[in-house]
């Protein structure tokens, strides 16, 4: 019997492929997710307790007809991934299999019964796009017909306020070609003249790939002008730090998340919680976390306690939060959320 996930797509000798979806589109290397299972070791992106999974999945004789999977499986209290609710979903891979081959002997159309799964899930519309995005270019497929569109539009030539008809899968081809075509060289060189609509969209999806030092600054130009805009724009300064995360220069982007944690915007859920969820590698120097926890406190106590639980189940942010919450030089404010958040915690310890 199958016993693990790997082992399936091994014994069924198929090439896959498997990402992470929960905070940002992650390439999980097939020997890291063979000790994932295992339980070598953490899971390394948790989100809200969970393991959100994209498989993709084809037969070496032929590429052109892959299969993909969407699943979540718990993550416990350890913070690795739950064998028994990965041996449950193999239970219904198992009966999956049987039926579609009795279905396929018998001349019966065969059933993709998995998306009924009680571990599958349905991933929004913009991280369908830009899982479709990459799995194209990994199963080296052309892209979307909106690819060229979206290309055209950056060059200016049908005007940037012509943005209505950009289509997501456009706009996810060129953030997953980023480093093709010369896409990223031509979306620095638009970045500054595109507007606010256009512009979440574009960065809300660079969070999904690597940017270097041209886009970076860019980035860096465009969060300033929001910041300093009379009217701040939540939404547009959480999608300008969602995709400055994913920046190859470490002290930009510390720089960054440093200056706007300065600033009254930080205060605002969508801007916080983008820090928390997509550049949680960065907030845990000695300069950035207790700022972060202070601007965290300014949140209500559920919000302060459901982002600090998310992020304290990110394999090494653990023992950098506990020591920061017990440091004496804590503000008044902070140390009421801490002890909202401990007094929550303990309760939720008896109800279980």
């Amino acid at each position: 019997m199958t016993n693990s996930i790997t082992q399936f797509f091994l014994s069924g000798n198929f090439q896959y492929r498997i990402y992470d979806l929960g905070r940002k589109l992650t390439l999980l290397p097939n020997s890291l997710f063979q000790r994932i299972e295992a339980q070598e070791v953490l899971y390394p992106y948790p989100f809200q307790q969970k393991a959100w999974l994209a498989f993709l999945f084809w037969s070496k004789a032929d590429k052109t007809k892959a299969t993909i999977w969407f699943l979540q499986f718990p993550i416990d209290e350890l913070g690795y991934l739950k064998q028994a609710s990965r041996d449950a979903f193999l239970q219904e891979l198992l009966v999956h299999v049987s039926t579609n081959l009795q279905a396929q002997q018998s001349g019966v159309k065969m059933q993709d019964s998995l998306k009924e799964s009680a571990f599958a899930f349905k991933p929004r519309q913009d991280r369908l796009a830009i899982f479709h995005a990459f799995a194209t270019l990994e199963l080296k497929q052309q892209a979307s017909k909106y690819y060229q569109p979206a290309r055209i539009y950056l060059q200016g030539k049908t005007g940037y306020e012509q943005w209505q008809s950009l289509g997501l899968q456009g706009i996810a081809d060129i953030i997953a070609r980023l480093h093709l075509d010369d896409n990223e060289h031509l979306l620095s060189t638009a970045l500054p003249q595109l507007p606010t609509i256009p512009l979440i969209n574009f960065a809300e999806n660079l969070e999904h790939n690597s940017i270097g030092v041209e886009l970076s600054f860019i980035l860096h130009q465009r969060l300033q002008q929001a910041l300093e805009t009379e009217n701040t724009n939540s939404q547009l300064i959480a999608a300008l730090i969602r995709a400055i995360s994913n920046s190859y220069d470490k002290s930009i982007r510390q720089q960054i998340i440093l200056q706007l944690l300065q600033t009254d915007s930080a205060k605002n859920i969508e801007v916080i919680a983008a820090i928390a969820s997509r550049a949680w590698q960065d907030i845990t120097t000695k300069a950035l976390l207790p700022l972060f926890l202070q601007v965290l406190s300014y949140q209500q106590q559920d919000a302060f306690n459901i982002i600090l639980v998310d992020l304290m189940g990110i394999p090494k942010m653990r023992e950098p939060i506990l020591k920061s919450l017990r440091a004496p030089e804590r503000s008044a404010l902070l140390s009421k959320r801490i002890g909202g958040f401990l007094g929550g915690f303990a309760k939720q310890q008896t109800t279980h």
